[in-house]
Formats: structure tokens, C-alpha cells, sequence
């Protein structure tokens, strides 16, 4: 009998540089199971593997995951500076081509649990540890991943070695440490119970978090305005009442944010840039910014803590396939979001009425509302083996 998860191990790594040409190693590695975790066990081993692999080509051992995020930056982060731009009007975003690299480790649903909370479907997939910048390799992303995976445990009743591991992680969202009971990973945890996003309090260095460096690379070359996979947003969280009386925070333009990310999924991916008026004038953050809560705290930590939340509540089992960025352009800072395709399963986000499906047409972001135009569609794109 199959479980109702599996895992796989992904990569992409430089393997050489030659001519200025990067040459990837890529891979993706099943491992399955009738009891999950002697596959769980086999997907560690091979990751380990591999980085015992690349350790020994630089002529080290492993000692610890902390010490391979710093060890190993040469096969996520070429060092060649910026490769890619996206051109705004006159002025150009510029990224390293770092973006996209690295290693994990993923739990994969096959059958879903039947829970009235979690909505999962067929192929989610759910970063459980990782290197580098691919999906949502952060502390928060990985706790996200680990606490799913415990359910499907208990829920299936799956053998654990009676190895569980209790987790105290500072919550940002409650201000608070909250614990969590998870499979062991070679994450080390310690420190993670306080705000790690403060200056001088992160506990990991290199640790992956939002910040002003350049990590993300653009998936397509743009030469300039909206388009089939490039969209200009002013503000991610900011409403702009025509009147100015109603002007501030409202869902509603979190939720047109998800439409467009949501019409990506479902089409050829993307990138969603906010902080630019759809004339392409760069206007930046500092309305979105001075929502911050509560007074004094760090606007770029509330606006990555409200993206992840966005990304979370909406995009769950698909949360590995969208990535943010801050970018400075000419003094301001913007928040480039880049959407790969989903190649599993169609995406649908929650709405006022119910489930909404979003295409991405030549600049815009397109609702299907007739069920045979969604399901042609879904069977046209991803066949009907696909859940």
C-alpha cells in the first residue's frame, strides 16, 4: 500500500564556469516508502551525499549545517555580479545570478489528508530543509514545511522512530515563541526562539533572510513594461482612495496581488514588481511602509513578514515556486517577486464567493468562471493524470 507522501531531493548547483558560461548540475531525486520515514531517511542520506560530495571538492569535511551555508556560497552564488535586468521605462533592475540555486529536501503529497484546515492537493510540495536560494529556504519557510509534515505523521498514524524533536520558534506574526513538534533535520534550531531578523541576533551567518543583497535573478529577459509575464503593482498592502479619505491598509490589494501571482502559476510564471505605477514610474515602498505595527518596528520586516503570510494563506503546497526580493532603484526600494509555473496542478485562491482561477493573458490577469472553460484549460495544460 502507498503512503500518502514522499519526498524528493532537488538541486540545482554551478558545477564549473567556463568562458563566463555557468555550467548547473541539476537533479531531482524521488525516494518512497511504505512506511515515509525510511524514505525520508533515504532523501537525507543522498542530500548528505551531495554535500559531502562538494565539501570534499574544496578540500573540507562536514563539521555542521551552519558551517556548509558559508562553505559552499561558491556553487549557489557565482560571483560574476549582475547577468540579468528587467527595464522599466528609462532605468533598468539589475540581479546576480544567484537566484534560484541550491538544495532541498521536499515533502511531496500523494494523497491528501482530509482536514477542514488544510486544503492540500496532489503533488504539494513542501521545502522540509535546505542550501541556497531556491523556494522558501528561510528558517520560517522550513518550520512552515516540518510542522506540515508532523501532521501527515499523526494523521496516518506513520512511524516516527521516536524521533520527534520539539522546536521553540519565535512567531512574528504573535510576537511570541511558539513551539512546534517536528522530525529532526540537521537545521540547528538554537537561537531561532527570539526575533533572528534583528541586527545582531541572527543566529546563523549567511542565513537567508530579506535584505538588500542581490540573490534573485529574473526567469525571463524583459525589455520593458507590462506584458504576458511582467506586472507593475504601486503598493502590496497600501489602498489608494481616489478621495484620500479612505486611503491605508486593506486586504482587498493583498488580494489582487495573489490574482496576479495566482495567474503566473497557472500560465508561464512571471514577475510581479511592487512599487511601480503601471506608467512603469518607480514610486517605491514608503507607502506600505509606513503601515508598519507597531510604531517603530522595522518597516522591511513588516513587509517580508506580510509577503510570507501573503504567500502562506494563499499559495501553500505551491509556496516553492514564488520567491521576493528587495531592489534598489535610483534611491528607492522595490520588491521584485518572481512566480515559476506550476507544473503539478492548476492553482486556485480563495475569494469572496469561493475558489478563483486566474489565467495570465497578454498584460493581464484573467478570471475563468466557467467551469468547462477551467477544466479545458487544466486538461490542455496539464492532462488529465494531473489532480
Amino acid at each position: 500500500m502507498k503512503a500518502s507522501i514522499y519526498y524528493l531531493v532537488k538541486a540545482k548547483l554551478i558545477r564549473n564556469m567556463v568562458d563566463g558560461e555557468i555550467d548547473f548540475l541539476e537533479f531531482n531525486e524521488t525516494f518512497s516508502s511504505e512506511n515515509p520515514i525510511e524514505a525520508r531517511d533515504k532523501a537525507f542520506e543522498h542530500y548528505q551525499n551531495y554535500i559531502d560530495v562538494l565539501l570534499d571538492g574544496k578540500g573540507k569535511s562536514y563539521t555542521s549545517d551552519r558551517q556548509i551555508r558559508e562553505d559552499l556560497q561558491t556553487f549557489i552564488n557565482p560571483g560574476t555580479g549582475a547577468s540579468n535586468e528587467l527595464e522599466i521605462g528609462e532605468m533598468k533592475l539589475s540581479f546576480s545570478d544567484s537566484y534560484g540555486n541550491g538544495m532541498g529536501v521536499f515533502l511531496v503529497i500523494l494523497q491528501p489528508m482530509k482536514d477542514a484546515i488544510w486544503e492540500d492537493v496532489r503533488g504539494d510540495e513542501f521545502l522540509i530543509h535546505g542550501i541556497g536560494n531556491m523556494g522558501q529556504c528561510t528558517p520560517q519557510g522550513m518550520i512552515d514545511g516540518l510542522s506540515h509534515e508532523f501532521l501527515y505523521y499523526e494523521h496516518f498514524n506513520y512511524d516516527t522512530k521516536n524521533s520527534q524533536q520539539d522546536v521553540s520558534f519565535y512567531e512574528y506574526e504573535i510576537e511570541t515563541s511558539e513551539s512546534s513538534i517536528i522530525l529532526p533535520t540537521p537545521f540547528d534550531w538554537s537561537g531561532y526562539d527570539r526575533p533572528y531578523l534583528e541586527e545582531g541576533t541572527n543566529p546563523i551567518s549567511g542565513a537567508i533572510t530579506f535584505s538588500e543583497s542581490d540573490q534573485f535573478v529574473l526567469n525571463n529577459r524583459i525589455t520593458g513594461g507590462e506584458s504576458n509575464n511582467v506586472e507593475f503593482k504601486p503598493s502590496l498592502l497600501y489602498y489608494y482612495d481616489k478621495t484620500g479619505v479612505g486611503s491605508g491598509y486593506r486586504m482587498y490589494v493583498k488580494h489582487v496581488a495573489a490574482r496576479v501571482i495566482c495567474s503566473f502559476l497557472n500560465s508561464n510564471g512571471g514577475d510581479l514588481i511592487i512599487g511601480v505605477r503601471d506608467d512603469g514610474s518607480v514610486q517605491g515602498l514608503k507607502d506600505d511602509f509606513s503601515l508598519a505595527r507597531p510604531v517603530g518596528k522595522d518597516p522591511k520586516d513588516y513587509f517580508s513578514l506580510e509577503f510570507d503570510k501573503l504567500v502562506r494563506d494563499y499559495f501553500k503546497g505551491v509556496s516553492s515556486n514564488i520567491n521576493g526580493q528587495f531592489i534598489e532603484l535610483k534611491g528607492e526600494l522595490v520588491f521584485a517577486i518572481t512566480v515559476f509555473p506550476s507544473v503539478n496542478r492548476p492553482v486556485f485562491i480563495n475569494g469572496k464567493k469561493g475558489k478563483e482561477f486566474y489565467v495570465r493573458l497578454q498584460a493581464s490577469s484573467e478570471p475563468f468562471l466557467d467551469i468547462e472553460q477551467v477544466t479545458e484549460y487544466c486538461l490542455n495544460k496539464w492532462g488529465s493524470s494531473k489532480s
